[in-house]
Formats: C-alpha cells, structure tokens, sequence
C-alpha cells in the first residue's frame, strides 16, 4: 500500500481493492491507520465528510522509507505531497477518476504483458512554486506559440512492435462546446508536434478522449465531424466512455467516423 500510495500519489480504498492488494475494507483502514500512526507518519488522510471516501497520500517520510526499500527505484516515480493537505481540492473527482484510469491501463497491461513506460498527470507538477512561481505540469505543450494545453494523463506502452505515445483527456460534465475547444487545442498541437518534441517522440500519436457521458461523447464526435479542420485527423483521436473503461482497456474505442478502433495493432 506504501508502494501505491508512492505510484499513484492518492489512494482510495476502492483503488487498493481494485489493485489487488487487499479486498477487505476493514484490513485496508487499520493498515493505513498503523501507517499513519507510526512515530513519523508515512501517509496522511485528506479530511473528508462522512460518506465520502477516504484519501490517503504519501508523506516525506514515507518516500524516504520507500527509497530505502527499493533503492533501485527511480524517485521521480515516487510521488508524495510535501505539505498537510487541510481539504480536497475543487477538481478531486476528476484527479481521482484520473487514477482510476491509470490504474486500468496499468492492469490491462500486466494482464496482456506489455510494458507501461512514462506515465504522468496532470497534477504531477516540475517547478518551484514558492520563489520563482514557476511551478506547471509536467503534461503540458503548446498548441500554438504562445498558449498550451494540459493533458489528463500521457502515457507511453511498449508493444511487441514499437514505442506508442497515447495523449488521454478526461471529460466530466455535460459541456461539448468546452470538449471540442480542447479537441480544436489538441489538433493544433499534432500538427505543431509539440509533444513530440518535449517527449523526443518522432512518430504519430493518438489522443485519447475519455467522456463520463456518452451523450457528450456523441455530441462531440458529431460536432468534430462537421469540422473540415479535422477531415485528415479521424485517426488521431479515440473516443470511449467512463462506463467502458474497466473492460478492455486496450480495445473497442471510436475513431472520428464511428469505426471501432485498439489503441495499438501488433
């Protein structure tokens, strides 16, 4: 659990549960109590009204404890929180739902053995906040020369035959007019090869649009259809809705123009 809380950087007990850690509830409170409790807390817990579920994430000292017990990690990919977080932020659903996410890609992959490259959010952060105020995040490229966009989660799959990139962006809410700014952004940044550049990636990448609800989802595809801007890009963006995530990560997206599409092909 030390190790996820590092990997994931927030943790719900639904999310232990679903990693396969540990199934009972029960077990999974006292186990992050005791790691809470301990002389030097190793995590802390977001306070939360009741009903709401549990958040915990990894303290300093928790990445040092899990440095010294994987020397051979790399410490980028320990994720902790420097500071006592007093309350959740406006966007914990979204971040949250992006984990989810992430964890199923990462499942999808251990179950098809395929290796999981680079993986960063949104709120994976490089910068300094305090002094230069130069703190953004770490998915971030531009779409033209002066404005970028965010992506929800980049991550990067190494198939049997290549090196893939895959852009992901969430959509939560019931606004196609604001998804298909972001596809328009999006565009725009494929063909500036933005990205490529910040990830020294040379080839073509897919974009992956992730929609809580697939009316949105149609809405957009059909308004992005309409657009002559996108006639050559079916191919580049993906659709699936929040519902369908768990099941086959890999397969059964859209392209543009409906056909059913894997993320990758062998």
């Amino acid at each position: 659990m030390l190790k996820a809380c590092g990997r994931f950087k927030f943790l719900s007990f639904d999310q232990v549960q679903r990693l396969g850690i540990e199934k009972d509830k029960g077990n999974i409170s006292r186990l992050f109590k005791s790691l809470r409790e301990s002389r030097k807390p190793l995590v802390r817990k977001i306070p939360h009204n009741n009903g709401e579920p549990a958040v915990h994430y990894l303290t300093p000292t928790g990445r040092k404890v899990l440095i010294d017990l994987f020397p051979d990690e790399e410490t980028e990919n320990i994720h902790f929180v420097p500071t006592i977080l007093y309350s959740n932020t406006q966007d914990h659903r979204h971040r949250m739902t992006t984990i989810n996410i992430q964890i199923e890609i990462e499942l999808c992959c251990i179950e098809n053995e395929i290796c999981l490259g680079k993986v960063e959010r949104y709120f994976d952060t490089v910068g300094e906040n305090r002094v230069s105020k130069s703190l953004k995040s770490k998915t971030a490229f531009l779409y033209d020369n002066l404005h970028s966009v965010k992506a929800d989660l980049i991550f990067f799959l190494q198939t049997q035959k290549q090196l893939e990139m895959y852009v992901t962006e969430l959509e939560m809410g019931k606004d196609t007019k604001k998804a298909v700014t972001k596809c328009v952004r999006m565009a725009k940044a494929i063909l500036l090869k933005s990205a490529n550049i910040k990830y020294g990636f040379e080839r073509g990448y897919r974009t992956l649009w992730i929609f809580e609800h697939e009316s949105i989802m149609f809405s957009t595809m059909n308004r992005l259809k309409e657009n002559p801007f996108f006639t050559h890009l079916s191919e580049y963006f993906l659709f699936k809705p929040l519902p369908a995530i768990g099941y086959r990560f890999f397969e059964g997206w859209l392209n543009l123009t409906g056909k059913e599409r894997k993320i990758y092909y062998l």
